[in-house]
């Protein structure tokens, strides 16, 4: 679970910063194309961040369950 965690971490740090990186851009040049992106990578962390969550309630609910 901790190299999921390390994982999941790292894309989520990744698209975060993509994110940044093309909404600066925007900023700097005005071009709406890469505040596009960066709303597109916004949406692709806040899933990633979801699907960490969601893997690790239900593995903490199979931990659980398996060891009652």
């Amino acid at each position: 679970m901790v190299v999921f965690a390390w994982v999941m971490g790292s894309i989520v740090a990744l698209m975060g910063g993509i994110s940044l990186v093309s909404f600066a851009i925007f900023i700097g040049t005005g071009i709406d194309l890469w505040l596009k992106r960066a709303r597109q990578f916004r949406r692709y962390a806040f899933a990633a961040v979801l699907f960490w969550f969601n893997v690790w309630v239900w593995g903490t609910v199979m931990k659980i369950l398996i060891n009652w």
